[in-house]
């Protein structure tokens, strides 16, 4: 909820006694409240009143205490205040919901943990979400995500339903492409549209590609469950449906660290407040012994590092191993296309793709070292530093991950993402 401005206060009427299926109306009322994201609420309990029924309720009548009224009131922004109300109508079977615009002058609160309490996957998640349904052909499946950027496409039915997901890594298992979507990008575009034409008759649709029955985030999870059920799934990125799971958007690490980042942002002096038991320093969640090869490496020696690392990123140091830059299959495959013939690029994209690199390849790298190929300088983050640290760094200059040195400025580790993610979560 913003600090000030317009809002709405809701106002929900029962009896203390009320009860849904053996459980108490009120504690589900503050448990779906909890759930929804609103920022907090209010449980009062009166001493005396009387309903529809005209029945006088009164604590001095010690045989009928727990037909006592209670009130349950909150304050939130409009938009989530619409989004909980089917869900307190349905709870509230007897009783009453007022509902009230309100005027907040002031609003302060300590937000507990990494993540602001009162947002929810719906206020960061993104809604303009591409999808396919079972009968879309490969074709299309490749184009959209080829074209807009995608590593990820939901498969929903008619009525909007997620029955399943397709990922790059889904295509390349089952042969439909010969090379990562990440690094089809870096390909011509004359590389890129004659796949696709490739692709055009295939019999393959998106029912026959797609992982069925994919994990899925709910639009009202606090965020640090959702970072949660990311790291434990290892996902770069989930879809996000609302109760009757139908799609509604998809939620990224980049969209829950950021939000992290804005906090940290906007409170400089303030430590990032982890939870119980969360590494403190980079040091302590970082990968150590990262891949990484000399400046004046041969170039093929770094591509072999970079390929074993699970970043798919080989640092490149100075004979003191001080960081003098970082090269990705990515990198290496723009820099290729500039000055290699198509069918070089080929045989390097299968190489990158996990294929052998053939002797022909080896010729054309000939005299070529690390140095020739490495994005610098490059940014680091050191092992003692704090956590939040390693987040800023990444946000503000767009990085995946981050060399991590010491204090002499020697390479001791790396961190991505999704360590940074898993320290952040809530354990699922």
């Amino acid at each position: 909820m913003s600090d000030t401005g317009t809002a709405r206060q809701v106002w929900i009427y029962i009896g203390e006694g009320d009860s849904n299926n053996g459980q108490s109306v009120a504690q589900q009322i503050l448990y779906a409240l909890r759930a929804a994201g609103c920022p907090g609420a209010t449980m009062l309990r009166g001493v005396g009143g009387y309903g529809v029924h005209n029945v006088l309720h009164s604590d001095l009548a010690i045989e009928i205490a727990s037909h006592l009224p209670l009130v349950i009131t909150f304050i939130d922004q409009a938009d989530r205040v619409t989004r909980v109300l089917p869900t307190l109508r349905d709870l509230v079977r007897e009783g009453m919901i007022a509902v009230s615009p309100v005027e907040v002058m002031f609003y302060s609160h300590r937000i507990g943990g990494p993540f602001p309490h009162h947002l929810m996957v719906s206020d960061v998640m993104s809604r303009n979400v591409a999808s396919v349904n079972p009968d879309a052909p490969i074709s299309q499946i490749v184009t959209l995500l080829i074209e807009r950027g995608l590593r990820a496409l939901p498969v929903v039915l008619a009525d909007g339903r997620v029955v399943g997901i397709i990922t790059d890594g889904d295509l390349l298992n089952r042969g439909m492409l010969g090379l990562s979507l990440r690094l089809q990008r870096s390909l011509p575009i004359s590389a890129r549209a004659a796949q696709i034409d490739d692709l055009v008759g295939q019999p393959q649709c998106a029912a026959d590609l797609m992982t069925p029955e994919p994990e899925t985030l709910s639009d009202t999870l606090p965020l640090a469950q959702a970072a949660g059920a990311m790291a434990a799934h290892n996902r770069k990125r989930m879809p996000v449906v609302d109760i009757n799971g139908v799609l509604v958007g998809m939620v990224s690490r980049y969209d829950l660290l950021t939000t992290v980042a804005e906090g940290l942002r906007q409170r400089p002096d303030e430590p990032l407040d982890l939870p119980e038991g969360a590494p403190a320093t980079v040091g302590e969640m970082m990968l150590s012994n990262p891949p990484a090869v000399q400046a004046n490496a041969p170039l093929a020696e770094a591509l072999d590092a970079l390929l074993e690392s699970p970043l798919r990123r080989a640092v490149v140091v100075g004979v003191d191993r001080n960081v003098a830059g970082i090269i990705t299959d990515g990198d290496v495959l723009r820099r290729a296309a500039r000055r290699l013939p198509d069918g070089a690029i080929g045989r390097l994209a299968a190489w990158l793709n996990g294929g052998k690199q053939s002797a022909k390849l080896q010729l054309e790298e000939r005299g070529r070292v690390a140095a020739d190929t490495m994005t610098s300088p490059v940014v680091t983050v050191r092992a003692d530093a704090p956590v939040a640290d390693a987040i800023r760094l990444m946000m503000a200059h767009k990085v995946k991950a981050l060399p991590v040195v010491d204090s002499d400025g020697h390479l001791v580790g790396i961190v991505g993402r999704a360590g940074v993610l898993a320290a952040l979560g809530e354990k699922v």
